[in-house]
């Protein structure tokens, strides 16, 4: 583990074995390399579903059950949020439009580039970083996997941000996406994360400084009912996004099959 190419040893063994009996689905018959190739995307698919959070969350919420609802929202963020509104909200839209890539659409790329092995691989990828990020472990080990995560989500990153802006506010995030300039310290979001953070909330029209538009000037308790609707927007944004790519790759495979 004090090499680079060290991070891929826990790795490799299992995926060597899905990659032989993706080969081996293969020269079984298409159908059964389609129904091998379902299971394992299905497996790395989340590993939390992102629809059954939000939702938790908003529930929570809505019913004026915070500590619930800040449960909720830390399952959502990947740094500390607020315990008030509007703030809490807020992060948590901008934590469902960066997990969407984890969750979703990078096993989905991966499924799509390399097959069940592709979508395995960034699974145990993902897994391997966050396991290491709470363990008592060398620098380099967690170094190392970063850098794998990072190498993982730059290109499955960059087609949800298109996602976005397709599904949503096209010109804001043409805008954002170019305007994007990333710092290795600025929080512990990495590149890609920033990268789907600007973007989808710019697909909302949402942007950090609204929460201060709606803050009390005179201290007082917030009216939740002056909360927009981030969550359930950014929740929204995603299935429309998921929805085109499936639709895209679905369409591709027809043509491809006709062909």
């Amino acid at each position: 583990m004090s090499r680079p190419w060290g991070a891929l040893l826990p790795v490799l063994p299992p995926l060597l074995l899905i990659a032989w009996l993706q080969a081996l689905s293969h020269a079984a018959g298409s159908l059964f390399a389609f129904a091998f190739g379902v299971v394992v995307l299905l497996f790395s698919l989340g590993p939390r579903d992102l629809g059954d959070d939000a939702e938790a969350y908003i529930k929570a919420r809505d019913d004026g059950d915070d500590e619930t609802a800040n449960a909720k929202a830390q399952l959502l963020c990947l740094s500390e949020v607020a315990p008030t509104e509007p703030r809490r909200s807020l992060a948590v839209a901008r934590g469902i439009v960066v997990l969407a890539n984890r969750r979703l659409v990078a096993p989905i790329f991966w499924f799509v580039v390399f097959g069940a092995a592709g979508a395995a691989a960034y699974r145990a990828v993902q897994l391997l970083a966050e396991r290491l990020q709470t363990t008592d472990c060398p620098p380099e080990m967690k170094r190392y996997t970063d850098d794998m995560r990072h190498v993982a989500d730059w290109a499955p990153a960059r087609v949800t941000a298109a996602g976005y802006a397709v599904a949503g506010n096209f010109d804001t995030v043409a805008h954002a996406w170019r305007t994007f300039d990333y710092s290795p310290d600025e929080g512990p979001l990495d590149e890609a994360g920033h990268l789907l953070a600007r973007t989808g909330l710019a697909a909302l029209d949402t942007f950090p400084g609204d929460a201060e538009e709606l803050d009390d000037p005179h201290g007082g308790p917030f009216d939740t009912t002056l909360v927009p609707p981030v969550v359930e927007d950014a929740l929204a944004l995603v299935w429309r996004s998921l929805a085109m790519w499936v639709t895209v790759v679905a369409g591709g495979s027809l043509i491809a099959a006709l062909a």
